[in-house]
């Protein structure tokens, strides 16, 4: 272990000691919250990252204050930003093949970006928000990426999920992923798509492990970030009342650091979810043969991505 961490471990504390240099990452979602932060600690331990965001004006003034903020401890040239939105598969397709049409290898990807709604809203190909951004979105992202996150190897997938997932209303046979046929839940819905990303994670594992790619998720805490942003306005009481009890930033981006520099993680084991950087617990759907295959299967005929020796 790097050292004796918990759920007040900062996220530079769980990289300490951690040597990136010559090493290249990607973060989702990267100009605020704790993907900001995560770009921060990485850079700080040597990484090349690319702030992979929707928008690129607002990435722009975030790695601009990432590296005023730096004191000359993170070299500019560091750090890139790339457009990229969830919401959009086309534009998940225009940043993988600009990224595969170069030579960078890539040897960190962090699905860090998500949203938290209250109510049904759709995404530009007419996935349930949840699903399409939360899911699908990094999901086609990560199939597109995989081969050149192969030939770099050793490498890492972290899905930044959430303990969300223990309320998620997914079954066994995967059934009205969209929510077409049931009553919608914003809070459901939200923790369907990340109990997904630990699924994603194990059958990433399952498919890729012995190619030197490592996949985690994890649980980041309840943490002061814009994630919640959506919410109605009667929420607003709750949030004010919870605010002194939440991480920071710095403490909400620790596992998610954890997960993809920890030399013990470099080889992904039975263990795969993560909080306070440590083991957590997951939902029984989690452990069920065939399950994350299934999602796999029913995620990719989503999207459109036809595998290689598919018909």
């Amino acid at each position: 272990m790097q050292g004796a961490f918990d759920r007040r471990t900062t996220a530079e504390q769980a990289g300490r000691g951690v040597d990136l240099r010559g090493r290249h990452a990607i973060v989702t979602g990267a100009n605020t919250g704790i993907g900001l932060e995560t770009v921060r600690v990485l850079a700080l331990c040597g990484a090349e990252v690319t702030m992979a965001c929707r928008d690129a004006q607002r990435a722009r003034v975030a790695r601009e204050g990432l590296i005023a903020g730096a004191g000359g401890r993170v070299e500019p040239s560091r750090i890139d930003i790339a457009e990229l939105d969830l919401a959009s598969l086309a534009s998940v397709r225009a940043f993988a093949a600009a990224r595969t049409a170069s030579a960078r290898p890539i040897h960190l990807l962090i699905n860090n970006a998500g949203v938290m709604l209250p109510d049904r809203r759709q995404t530009r190909d007419g996935f349930e928000a949840h699903l399409g951004v939360n899911h699908l979105g990094h999901f086609l992202l990560t199939l597109l990426l995989l081969d050149r996150i192969r030939q770099s190897a050793p490498a890492r997938i972290v899905n930044v999920a959430s303990d969300a997932m223990h309320f998620a209303a997914l079954d066994e046979e995967l059934t009205d992923l969209n929510w077409e046929a049931r009553r919608y839940s914003g809070w459901r819905s939200y923790g369907s798509s990340k109990l997904m990303n630990l699924l994603f994670a194990g059958e990433l594992n399952r498919r890729f492990g012995e190619d030197g790619v490592a996949a985690y998720a994890l649980h980041p805490g309840i943490v002061q970030t814009e994630l919640a942003r959506d919410q109605p306005w009667w929420m607003l009481p709750v949030g004010l009342l919870m605010w002194p009890f939440m991480k920071g930033v710095d403490r909400g981006a620790a596992t998610t650091v954890y997960a993809a520099t920890a030399p013990e993680l470099a080889r992904a084991g039975e263990t795969i979810y993560f909080s306070d950087c440590a083991p957590a617990r997951t939902p029984k759907l989690a452990g069920q043969a065939g399950v994350a295959g299934r999602l796999w299967q029913r995620s990719a005929e989503l999207v459109g991505h036809r595998e290689q020796g598919q018909d």
